[in-house]
Parts: C-alpha cells; structure tokens; sequence
C-alpha cells in the first residue's frame, strides 16, 4: 500500500517539476526573443525602424508575461 502511495507523490511531484521547467523554459525563449529583437532593432534601416521597434516592444511584452507566469508558479509552489 505505501509504494502506491509512494508512486503517486512521486507522480505528482514529476508533474510538478514538468510544469515548472515549462514556464522557466517559456521564460528564456521569450528572453532570448527580446535580444534578438533589439539586436534587430538597433540594426534596421531607417526604413525599417518602425515595424522593429514594435516587434521590439511586442516582444518585451511577452518576456514580462512569461516572467510573471514563472513568478507565480514558483510563489504558488513554495506554499504547496
């Protein structure tokens, strides 16, 4: 009966550190998205600019998003 019980923490603990990887791993991506934007960005031709820098900013936003979703899971996680 312990090794049941045993099995499922154990599970549950794998989904736990599986669903964390994730948004630490969606994190970084859109890190790197926002470098590759502004290296972009600061780049582009005058011509170009514009739509880089909205690309630029997009990105950052999607970075702060991805921040705070890890943030959150991470705080929930210290309290389970």
């Amino acid at each position: 009966m312990n090794l049941k019980r045993s099995s499922r923490g154990r599970a549950i603990r794998l989904e736990g550190l599986d669903a964390s990887l994730d948004t630490y791993m969606n994190w970084r991506d859109e890190s790197r998205a926002v470098d590759e934007c502004y290296r972009t960005w600061t780049v582009a031709a005058k011509g170009g600019r514009d739509i880089a820098f909205e690309r630029y900013v997009a990105a950052l936003d999607r970075e702060e998003r991805a921040a705070g979703g890890y943030r959150h899971f991470v705080e929930h996680a210290r309290v389970a």
